[in-house]
């Protein structure tokens, strides 16, 4: 009798990362890196839009750029800090930015962001911060 091998169940995903960022080369960059990461993934173009799908989706961390159109980054992080869902407010987020400065530092610490990365984004320093920060959620 023929039998069939059997196979590992299908793996569940390590989180849900929502990714946020205006640039769809970065977005796909950042998407690209934590699903091969075992993470899976949400996309947004602006903290506006991001914000609607957070509150539809409740993914469990953000990765965000901080200058995008119609609602930056930092609007974006204080909108759910400051929200009325609770789940969204602790929720971990990583900044990938450009924008790196002393006092950008010193707001995002404000903020409670997990980590900032420079841009251009670095694969591998992108995937050490997402599996420090985004894999016990």
């Amino acid at each position: 009798m023929l039998k069939v091998p059997e196979r590992d169940p299908i793996p569940e995903p390590l989180a849900t990362v929502l990714v946020v960022d205006d640039a769809a080369t970065t977005r796909h960059l950042v998407t690209q890196t934590l699903e091969q990461l075992g993470f899976s993934t949400l996309s947004a173009a602006d903290g506006y839009a991001a914000l609607e799908v957070a509150r539809n989706f409740r993914p469990d961390a953000i990765v965000t750029d901080l200058e995008m159109p119609r609602m930056d980054g930092e609007a974006l992080i204080e909108g759910l800090r400051n929200g009325e869902i609770e789940q969204l407010r602790d929720i971990p987020i990583i900044v990938c930015s450009s924008k790196i400065n002393p006092q950008t530092l010193g707001e995002l610490s404000e903020l409670h962001v997990e980590a900032v990365v420079p841009k251009p984004v670095n694969v591998r320093t992108l995937a050490v911060a997402a599996l420090r920060y985004f894999n016990a959620v």
